[in-house]
């Protein structure tokens, strides 16, 4: 057998265990194994005496990366007890297994939430503060801003008042507030704006309509395609009922010529050139006026606004002590805040975790990275992370900035490169990771190829250099490499070029499984978007393929979900008949519009509570009094027993796993419950339970849980953000017209006076938006934000076309529109590549309808019942061997009246001279010994202390006896060991003896078992034989049976040092 080969970059692999004594920042490209190298470096240090396990603390993306790397760790360290032939060596790869659990390796979060349970008092936080999780986070948001919203209200805000009269409504603040809550340490500015003087503006704006009627000459034609003209239209109809000396309608009207519509020439009378530079020199003289009273109008409102949310901010966070609860921000800000300021604490918690590694070190941000720089370096009063010394060697970073895509969630790349220079200039190494274990090398040459044009070749401040994959696989699979699928003209829109290439998705992995070519698991889809996964979902469940979803939107899109949402919502309100009559026409009960109107032409109500429901007839009626019974349960029983009870009732658990073969619905469902379980033991109502349901459908965070969640042998399908770190056989990049370039709504500035944030407020208008607030320069933060984002798109296409193992498979256009498309940046390098070939698929055969007539629902109900009387029967029985033998030989002598019971006569007795004998065995043990023994035993029982010396007097007879000698001399021996075997009963079921033999040891005659009895002889020694003899027997029996060899049992009696051989 040949030397392994060394990987291409070996060098680079060899510094990373060997050079201990240098801060390395590894960049490992798409499939290098990066978490492997983390296992090295970690094992590497503890095999070479440098590390120990308790002063390490490994910080990872998520609580299934820490799963994994700690499982590598130990598995490394394994393989060196086992290979490695330096004593030294392996003795301390022994100990740290040993110590494993003194590792720490989780989260950020959970390292932060570590560190401030260490020292809670110097930190500022509540010993025993509560963490709050993401969902949990979002409701206290909720809750505090609308608190926030009320006090505000109830006291007369002027600020408030402000902004509604500026037509922001509260509920146009909600994203703005998540934004400054999410970034607790950055400051929002408010700028000083003024309210603007709207009449230059207003003017400009009657200049304008009246030269633009004035070229049209009459109305807009009704065909025109001019978009001028078209906005001409939708402008005269909002002007009629918009009142121009109120600054918020003229802000509207204005906003709505901010960007000149284009012209078509044809559609003018006379010269289309002229007209249409008529139109344009318009256009400019209204521009000098407008866009400077709108930016003016925008930063007032933003003044009020940004106020307003900071105090709200405040209140938030003031909530959050008080209920002593700490949010992930929190975790980050006083960890931070406590390394910073407090350097006799940093140098405690220096000291205590020498070593530090990080993973996916790309998606930090700066609080994050402040606390991991503070804990890595040299004791110094340095208070600025970005100036403090690091320990050589203390720093351990991975990450690959290629892979840089969570900057929604705070994740930024300026960091990243920052760190980079600080680990550079203090004496570490970046060292790079090239070889991809992952990809067949057709795949790796072709991601080469298109990404070097992709990225820059060396970095910028929003793009790291361009690192190719070099392949390490030489194997190929069934079929490798990259292929297309070409969605035709036809399916135009975003649901049908979605509906066809799902339905060939689930056309090829169904022809695979057929061909047992490759399994469900080998096959992975990824969207931009979550708006498609449930259409994917759809077409592979057709098919008859197990799927797992990961993603928000098919949970807000779940039909069952939502009706069960309805319905709770009615039930926590019984008076509301809207809410009742939606849930009769829902998909729960299914009533017609004329059946609920002829229900209430005869004078019926829709109130729960109405005393005659009973007399009400026909199918409203029913379904009235099917919903006061689900009604009666919310009052009776828990709220998560009695939503149980609903599903159970309405079918709608069954219905959902029925319709959904793959499980997604009804795990939703089953979600759904879980999540009312936790509002409610978090001591909310079933009302605030169905709030949060209800805000749950509408949040994009919440994902959809399948019913079997961790199922490793399905097809996975997710949006492209949870697929981070995932690899699979067969990637399809789905969904291919649903187009990914958001609007820039937030910008952090960070520089050497602190970090500052800007964002713009917009209210939904159709497919786009209309302006509300935002700062003054916003223009240049949007430009700079939106290079950032740029660039990020390209890294999220990277990540999606290196998932894959053999088969990359891109979904593409035949006629691309001008619209933004997810792959549109692979688009021209797929020019040459094959199709997809997907063979003809025989559909699965529709399910036969079951009968569900009442003859056949009866023998349900008695088959039903006949497997609940079957399940009644015991199918196995517990035993003692004890019981049993009492059982052969009843012992009925009892106390003699008028007699007490010593304390050398009890249980308590019996255990501590058990105690002693079993601890005596293993070698020779003097009197003392076993004095401090009896002792801790019978610290908590006064009155066995008294008899201590008895109890030591009577072990040492018995290690005097013969079978004693016979016990320290034999090959093998063993103390109270626990046996249990399976014995068949003729008239029962079997039983499962199970028992304890005091002493065993096997000499060249076979083995001695020996049961130590510490009875009162009042009753005659034959009849305590006759009594224990059965038991010793039976121990003896399924002794043999098990050792294959001779067996005897003997009684000895501790009281008269008798030994009885059976």
């Amino acid at each position: 057998m040949g030397r392994p080969v060394p990987a291409p970059d070996q060098a680079a692999r060899d510094m990373v265990r060997d050079r201990l004594d240098v801060n390395l920042l590894v960049e490992a490209g798409a499939g290098s194994g990066k978490t492997e190298c983390l296992a090295q470096r970690m094992a590497a240090g503890v095999l070479a005496g440098k590390y120990q396990v308790e002063s390490m603390a490994a910080v990872t993306f998520t609580r299934k990366a820490a799963a994994e790397l700690r499982a590598r760790f130990q598995s490394t360290l394994e393989r060196s007890v086992a290979a490695e032939r330096d004593p030294a060596r392996r003795q301390r790869a022994q100990e740290a297994l040993h110590h494993l659990e003194r590792l720490f390796a989780g989260t950020i979060h959970a390292f932060c939430a570590h560190l401030l349970r260490e020292r809670p008092v110097e930190a500022g936080v509540a010993p025993g503060f509560t963490e709050l999780d993401e969902l949990a986070q979002a409701d206290q948001r909720r809750r505090a801003w609308r608190e926030y919203l009320d006090q505000e209200r109830g006291r007369g805000s002027t600020t408030l008042h402000e902004l509604i009269e500026a037509g922001v409504r509260p509920v146009d603040l909600d994203e703005a507030f998540e934004v400054v809550t999410d970034y607790a340490e950055v400051e929002f500015p408010t700028g000083a704006a003024p309210r603007p003087d709207p009449a230059r503006a207003r003017a400009a704006l009657e200049r304008l309509w009246a030269g633009l009627q004035a070229m049209l000459g009459g109305d807009v034609p009704r065909e025109s395609t001019c978009k001028v003209q078209e906005r001409m239209r939708e402008f005269a109809g909002r002007r009629r009922v918009a009142a121009l000396e109120d600054p918020r309608d003229l802000a509207a009207l204005l906003a709505m010529w901010e960007k000149p519509p284009r012209i078509v020439q044809k559609w003018w009378p006379g010269n289309g050139k002229a007209a249409a530079a008529k139109i344009d020199g318009l256009f400019r003289e209204f521009h000098q006026v407008a866009l400077p009273f709108l930016e003016a109008w925008y930063a007032y409102v933003y003044r009020l606004a940004v106020t307003l949310l900071d105090e709200g901010r405040r209140f938030a966070a003031e909530a959050r002590r008080r209920a002593v609860q700490l949010n992930y921000g929190d975790l980050l800000v006083y960890a931070a805040r406590l390394l910073r300021e407090q350097p006799d604490v940093r140098a405690a918690l220096q000291a205590k975790y020498r070593w530090l590694f990080v993973d996916e070190f790309q998606d930090t941000d700066p609080i994050q990275a402040e606390v991991v720089l503070l804990l890595a370096g040299a004791p110094s009063a340095e208070r600025d992370w970005t100036r403090v010394p690091l320990r050589p060697g203390g720093l351990f970073v991975v990450g690959d900035p290629k892979q840089s895509i969570y900057r929604f969630r705070r994740a930024d790349i300026d960091v990243y490169q920052q760190v980079r220079r600080r680990i550079e200039d203090t004496g570490g190494r970046v060292v790079s990771l090239t070889a991809c274990f992952r990809s067949v090398p057709a795949l790796c040459e072709w991601a080469n190829a298109a990404f070097a044009a992709l990225f820059p070749a060396e970095a910028t401040p929003q793009q790291p250099g361009f690192a190719g994959l070099v392949a390490a696989r030489r194997d190929r699979g069934a079929a490798y490499g990259v292929r297309v699928i070409d969605v035709p003209a036809t399916a135009a829109t975003n649901d049908t070029a979605a509906e066809y290439d799902a339905e060939v998705i689930a056309r090829f992995i169904r022809a695979e499984l057929d061909a047992r070519r490759r399994t469900p698991g080998d096959f992975l889809i990824l969207t931009r978007t979550r708006r498609a996964l449930p259409i994917y979902t759809r077409a592979l469940e057709r098919l008859r393929l197990p799927v797992e979803v990961s993603g928000g939107a098919a949970f807000a899109r779940s039909g069952a979900v939502t009706g069960l949402a309805h319905l709770l919502c009615a039930l926590t309100d019984p008076d509301d008949g809207p809410a009742v009559v939606g849930v009769l026409r829902g998909p729960l009960f299914g009533l017609s519009d004329a059946a609920l109107f002829r229900h209430r032409e005869a004078g019926g109500g829709f109130l729960l509570t109405a005393p005659d429901l009973d007399a009400v007839a026909g199918p409203v009626g029913e379904a009235l009094r099917a919903m006061r019974r689900m009604y009666d349960w919310t009052r009776r029983l828990p709220a998560p027993a009695a939503v149980e009870r609903v599903l159970e009732a309405t079918g709608l658990l069954a219905m959902s796993a029925a319709r959904s073969p793959g499980g997604a619905e009804a795990g939703d469902l089953l979600h759904a419950v879980d999540r009312i379980r936790q509002v409610t033991e978090d001591g909310g109502t079933l009302a605030d339970a169905a709030e949060a349901l209800i805000d749950d459908l509408s949040s994009p965070d919440v994902e959809s849980v399948p019913i079997e969640p961790g199922r490793r042998d399905v097809v996975r399908v997710m949006n492209l953000h949870k697929a981070k770190g995932l690899e699979a056989r067969v990637v399809f990049l789905a969904d291919p017209l649903r187009g990914w370039m958001d609007s820039i709504k937030s910008r952090v500035v960070r520089d050497g006076s602190g970090a500052r944030g800007y964002f713009q407020l917009a209210r939904d208008r159709g497919r786009g938006q209309t302006p509300l607030a935002r700062p003054e320069g916003w223009a240049q933060h949007e430009a700079e934000e939106r290079a950032y984002q740029e660039a990020e798109l390209r890294r999220l296409v990277y990540v999606a076309a290196t998932r894959a193992q053999d088969l990359l498979v891109v979904s593409r256009p035949v006629k691309p529109s001008r619209r933004s498309r997810p792959w549109e940046l692979l688009e021209p390098y797929l020019i040459e590549v094959p199709r997809l070939t997907v063979p003809p698929v025989a559909m699965p055969l529709p399910l036969a309808r079951p009968d569900l007539s009442g003859g056949a629902r009866a023998a349900a109900e008695g088959a039903r019942q006949a497997r609940l009387a079957a399940l009644r029967v015991p199918a196995w029985q517990v035993e003692s061997v004890t019981g049993t033998a009492h059982r052969a030989a009843p012992y009925g002598h009892p106390l003699q009246a008028g007699r007490t019971r010593e304390p050398d006569t009890g249980m308590a007795w019996g255990s501590l001279i058990h105690f002693l004998l079993e601890h005596a065995l293993p070698g020779p043990r003097d009197r003392a010994h076993l004095e401090r023994l009896a002792n801790w035993f019978a610290f908590d029982t006064p009155e066995l202390q008294r008899v201590i010396p008895e109890a030591l007097d009577t072990v040492e007879r018995v290690m005097a006896a013969d079978f004693w000698r016979e016990a320290l001399e034999a090959e093998e021996r063993a103390v109270e060991v626990p046996f249990a075997v399976t014995v068949p009963a003729p008239d029962g079921p079997p039983r499962l003896l199970h028992g304890v033999v005091d002493l065993a040891y096997r000499t060249a005659s076979g083995w001695t078992l020996i049961d130590y009895k510490t009875d009162q002889l009042t009753a005659g020694l034959e009849a305590l034989v006759a009594r224990y003899a059965p038991q010793i027997q039976a121990y003896a029996e399924h002794w043999q049976a098990r050792q294959g060899a001779p067996t005897r049992g003997a009684l000895h009696f501790i009281r008269n040092g008798h030994t009885h051989f059976i």
